[in-house]
């Protein structure tokens, strides 16, 4: 026999003794532009607080093989339905629109309570209702824009919405006087600050409550329930804790 074949033997029968004929392939949508959360870093590689959490989930899960694939935020869930991923994920919130059509994580892995900011020094918006007849940059296919066409659709007054992606565009966008006011959580607002200039204000109250899920294919539910249960060990041991802080300065569990 040869030896690689002698290997190969080796390590089938290793999987056949935990249970598996060999792990199943899960291939993974992750955004390319959201730093610090799901990202394409200076390798061309998938990084970022999102792909070290799944990183971390399937290094405890032996039974599946997580393949990575960055791509824009938009076509994440478009490659959902076209079946091209199993799970995907850029700090995805939980909306009845998406629960419809997507299978979502019972586990959250991030706090993602987000606020409205404004140019430093503005004082005239507080709520979203300040936003009527303004100018309200959000990403397009967002929790964050959903709540503001919601908005739109139930007052006869509404607020203009523009689609912006990256936060320095974003930012540029706010300080220069293009459009009013942006959404943020309050880690990606210090973030963007320190990175760009210091020149946004968050605007205290909420302008919605959340966590970020992991959506999956409507079948996976098995697959769901066993991130799910790897995410529970990861959250009990420190290890979510250590990640969060490592990628985002911030503990997972808090603004």
């Amino acid at each position: 026999m040869k030896r690689s074949f002698v290997i190969g033997l080796l390590i089938a029968l290793a999987f056949v003794g935990t249970g598996y004929a060999a792990p199943r392939e899960i291939f993974v949508g992750i955004g390319n532009a959201f730093e610090p959360y799901a990202f394409i870093d200076e390798k061309g590689e998938p990084a970022g607080y999102d792909v070290a959490v799944l990183k971390e989930v399937d290094a405890r899960l032996p039974q599946y093989e997580f393949k990575f694939d960055s791509v824009e935020f938009t076509n994440l869930l478009l490659g959902v339905d076209a079946g091209k991923y199993d799970v995907v994920s850029q700090q995805f919130e939980r909306n009845p629109q998406r629960a419809e059509k997507y299978l979502f994580a019972e586990e959250g892995f991030a706090n993602y309570d987000k606020h409205i900011v404004v140019k430093k020094g503005r004082a005239d918006i507080k709520t979203i209702d300040d936003l009527v007849g303004k100018t309200l940059s959000v990403t397009n296919g967002s929790a964050s824009a959903s709540i503001a066409q919601e908005y739109n659709e139930k007052h006869d007054k509404k607020i203009a919405i523009n689609f912006d992606g990256a936060n320095q565009v974003v930012y540029d966008n706010i300080v220069n006087d293009r459009i009013d006011a942006g959404v943020m959580t309050r880690r990606v607002w210090k973030r963007t600050n320190d990175a760009f200039g210091n020149g946004l204000d968050i605007v205290e109250g909420l302008y919605s409550k959340s966590d970020a899920y992991f959506i999956y294919a409507k079948k996976e539910t098995q697959l769901r329930d066993d991130i799910d249960a790897a995410l529970k060990e990861i959250k009990k041991d420190g290890t979510l804790t250590k990640l969060s802080l490592q990628y985002t300065n911030a503990d997972w569990n808090v603004e």
